[in-house]
């Protein structure tokens, strides 16, 4: 009989030893973030919790977190702007008056960090060699909420450019960029229902690039390529320029597929030489 409980049993602690197993290729920081009580301890852990991807620990007294990552899926970026989107300020980023007002009365914390612009620790490289295309902005540090992510669809377009002479190095390069760039995008700028939006498609466009970038394949490339759409649409909607933008979409690959472009012609990313002009204008974005 003990055996056959035991049997029983077995497969139950498999599971829960599976569940409770490390987080691969695992990577752990110990940061600074501001909170006040309990309740921020909760609302913190759980903005940085995504199953498979992060967890974090905070400790109330040290106002420090034990942040654990799956290097392969995500950063420590991520997981603080996802704590500082839901009103916590930390070393790296400032939540947003919006959202540190949202906090209930006893979780709005003394805000110790200085008010100001905060860029991405780490974000050090050197991106003057860079060939973002001939819309590249030649301005410096951005000011408005248009030049902060202005740089992200430069090096969009670039990318786009790539693949419609395909040329794979070119678009490896470019997504290498792309990846590059969308880290180094600071949120002071941005109003709230642009800060909203990015936060939602910063991951996205950062780790859908960088597997581009790991491809060597045009075609592996340009399949990747397709995803990268409905990420820039939703920023590009969120703060449309003052020139068009335009949705296109090709109906014979995978089934169909959009992309974006700043040229009214149709120049197909997805087949190049071989169908130049195969495509529509679905829709044009503009003020």
């Amino acid at each position: 009989m003990k055996t056959l409980l035991s049997l029983i049993a077995l497969p139950a602690l498999l599971a829960f030893s599976s569940c409770s197993a490390q987080l691969k290729n695992a990577h752990t920081a110990t940061v600074r973030i501001d909170g006040d009580c309990p309740m921020c301890e909760k609302t913190i852990e759980k903005a940085a919790y995504v199953k498979g991807e992060a967890e974090a620990d905070w400790d109330v007294d040290a106002k420090t977190a034990r942040i654990t990552i799956d290097s392969s899926r995500t950063d420590m970026d991520a997981v603080l702007l996802r704590i500082a989107h839901a009103g916590y300020d930390n070393e790296r980023y400032l939540a947003p008056d919006a959202a540190y007002s949202a906090l209930p009365g006893c979780c709005q914390y003394e805000r110790t960090f200085q008010r100001k612009a905060m860029t991405t620790p780490g974000a050090t490289t050197d991106h003057s060699a860079h060939d973002y295309g001939h819309d590249a902005p030649a301005t410096a540090a951005p000011q408005t909420a248009g030049e902060v992510i202005g740089p992200v669809f430069d090096a969009y377009f670039a990318l786009k450019d790539a693949l419609v002479a395909s040329d794979a190095q070119m678009a490896a390069e470019r997504s290498t960029a792309l990846s590059a760039v969308v880290k180094t995008v600071t949120m002071e700028g941005m109003d709230a229902s642009l800060h909203t939006v990015w936060m939602q498609v910063m991951e996205p466009l950062a780790n859908i690039s960088a597997g581009i970038a790991s491809k060597k394949d045009i075609e592996a490339q340009r399949k990747s390529f397709s995803e990268l759409t409905e990420p820039m649409y939703a920023l590009v909607k969120a703060r449309p320029g003052s020139t068009p933008t335009y949705l296109d979409h090709c109906p014979m690959y995978e089934g169909g597929a959009d992309w974006l472009s700043r040229d009214k012609a149709i120049r197909n990313p997805f087949y190049g030489a071989q169908m130049m002009s195969c495509g529509s204008v679905k829709e044009t974005i503009v003020k």
